[in-house]
């Protein structure tokens, strides 16, 4: 329960900066409005801090507290609310976030059937399943691009196929993408595909094979006898049973992505798997 003045200032709405960093004085809060500020110290007294300090958020934010990672929990709630979510959603979001890395809700995905961006050997694998036809896969491609950037030598983005029933092209599109694939164009007519997913005719598809420096004709024909439906199949159903019924959906390291698609919480998501992945499943001590 809440000390009464907390709950004052609460019912107010309004948390100045001052008073903020009296309450919480590991939380640099200067970047929030008054209200912003109120709602983190809401959100911060209802969610329990996972990184080992044993207790609320805003108590791990205390003068006296070490736990270093209540500093990158709190870094998410700010982001969070500042991308315009409200204290319920945040409190919901982050729970199901830090609840995610547990073992027992990774999913086992094959990581070396698809076309990786990044490094190769990186320890923090990015599995992406989209459709061609999706609106909101093809602006999560220019965040995700971003992400590996970002985080050279750290993160490799595996791509895919999780075509869906309502999009009568994205089955052929996918297909392409794989002929490409063998041809070493996968992302090249991967980016051409998400550019123009309102133009995904024959004719159009061999144009954008022409541009890449692939064989239109051959690739129709491929397409059209089924050669890559098979492996198609497979990556969908892998995404099916990994619980995957919508696209974009991301697993990091097999751990499903519950955060915006968006490029600074791809990077924290990234930052956090790396750190749970050198620290054999858990957060960097103190």
């Amino acid at each position: 329960m809440l000390p009464l003045f907390l709950a004052v200032l609460l019912a107010q709405g309004s948390l100045s900066e001052e008073r903020a960093r009296q309450i919480l004085p590991r939380a640099d809060l200067h970047d929030l409005s008054d209200a912003q500020r109120a709602q983190f110290l809401e959100i911060a007294g209802d969610t329990f801090d996972y990184a080992g300090c044993n207790d609320t958020l805003a108590r791990c934010l205390a003068a006296n507290v070490s736990d270093r990672h209540a500093l990158r929990m709190a870094e998410l709630v700010k982001a969070l609310l500042l991308d315009g979510g409200n204290a319920s959603q945040i409190v919901d979001q982050v729970e199901r976030y830090y609840a995610s890395f547990a073992p027992a809700k990774r999913k086992k995905l094959d990581e070396s059937d698809c076309p990786v961006l990044g490094d190769p050997k990186a320890k923090v694998v990015v599995v992406e399943y989209s459709d061609y036809q999706c609106p909101h896969c093809a602006r999560a491609q220019q965040p995700l691009h971003e992400m590996v950037k970002a985080l050279p030598g750290k993160i490799r983005l595996c791509s895919k196929y999780f075509p869906l029933p309502g999009h009568p092209r994205a089955q052929v599109a996918a297909g392409c993408a794989e002929f490409a694939r063998q041809k070493g164009k996968f992302w090249e007519m991967n980016q051409l595909l998400f550019a123009h997913q309102e133009e995904l005719g024959d004719g159009e598809l061999k144009e954008y094979a022409r541009q890449i420096g692939v064989d239109g004709e051959a690739m129709l024909k491929q397409v059209y006898a089924g050669r890559f439906d098979a492996g198609i199949e497979k990556q969908k159903q892998e995404g099916v049973m990994a619980g995957v019924n919508a696209t974009p959906t991301l697993f990091f390291n097999g751990r499903q992505y519950v955060l915006p698609i968006k490029p600074e919480f791809l990077v924290f998501s990234a930052q956090d798997e790396d750190e749970w992945q050198r620290n054999k499943g858990g957060w960097d001590k103190s």
